[in-house]
């Protein structure tokens, strides 16, 4: 039976930012200025540890759900047995610069724990052979099932969506230094808004978000604030998302493999009309 457990001692999981004092380049008096939490989010599979993410400690569990599905490692909710966060004891030194760590220990069901070990005796052992490289670039784009097609997105609906962003990122309007990311539903309607120190875990928590709430996230729109990248194209090629929308234009190879995978891929520029770089001829 699965249930979600959170340790009541980590009272820092509404803790969004710290006020530190600075002073001005003109030497004027001191005040305060808030900052952005920053801490060490680590995962581990059945008490195996798999990753360490640098993260802002809000919406960690779908941090840890969205991860998971982006690394391919789960496609459902019923994948996961158990999910329980933890505060970690940090070494002294570590403890002088970081005021605390998050473990999250994910159950996932004995067929896919299987597989997962298998997975990762073969990377390992990839790492000691004279073709590592060739076969860490394999791992890094692995074969993606190809999304159905859907529909296509009206331009006045994108043009409006850069209004939509802004007053929903709640944290970021405070702190500044963080990324958003803003789930949209068919017809774009704002659904959720994620943000984090990473642009990759803030699309990672919309996706576990939707995983969380059984949303098939076929036909609906994630406009992201930065600039898109192949890992985030693959993030949401993995989640079956048909429209990623960026604030900032994508790369080359963003744009090549969401051609190749169906992704719907969207830049609003600041002034000019919205571009679409990939799945336009619907």
């Amino acid at each position: 039976m699965r249930s979600y457990m959170t340790d009541p001692s980590l009272q820092f999981f509404g803790f969004k930012h710290t006020q530190y004092q600075c002073v001005t380049a003109r030497g004027e008096n001191k005040k305060e200025t808030p900052l952005v939490e920053e801490i060490p989010f680590a995962i581990s599979i059945n008490d195996i540890s798999y990753a360490v993410l640098m993260a802002t400690p809000v919406n960690l569990e779908q941090l840890a759900l969205g991860f998971l599905v982006s690394e391919g490692i789960i496609k459902e909710l019923s994948d996961i047995r158990d999910i329980e966060l933890t505060q970690n004891n940090l070494p002294f030194v570590q403890e002088a610069v970081m005021e605390s760590s998050v473990v999250a220990n994910i159950q996932i069901s004995p067929r896919l724990f299987n597989r997962f070990k298998h997975r990762q005796k073969a990377h390992l052992g990839a790492s000691g052979c004279g073709l590592c490289g060739v076969d860490s670039i394999s791992q890094a784009f692995p074969s993606l099932t190809k999304l159905k097609p859907s529909n296509a997105k009206n331009a006045d609906a994108l043009r409006a969506l850069k209004e939509q962003l802004k007053p929903l990122q709640t944290l970021g309007n405070k702190t500044g230094a963080l990324h958003a990311a803003l789930l949209l539903s068919q017809d774009d309607k704002p659904i959720c808004c994620m943000e984090d120190i990473g642009r990759h875990n803030a699309l990672d928590k919309i996706i576990g978000f939707a995983l969380q709430n059984k949303l098939s996230l076929f036909n609906h729109n994630v406009l992201m604030s930065s600039r898109c990248s192949s890992e985030l194209v693959q993030k949401a090629v993995r989640a079956g998302l048909s429209n990623l929308t960026h604030l900032a234009s994508p790369s080359t190879l963003a744009v090549t493999l969401a051609n190749h995978y169906g992704l719907r891929l969207i830049h609003l520029p600041k002034r000019e009309a919205p571009r679409l770089f990939s799945n336009f001829n619907d």
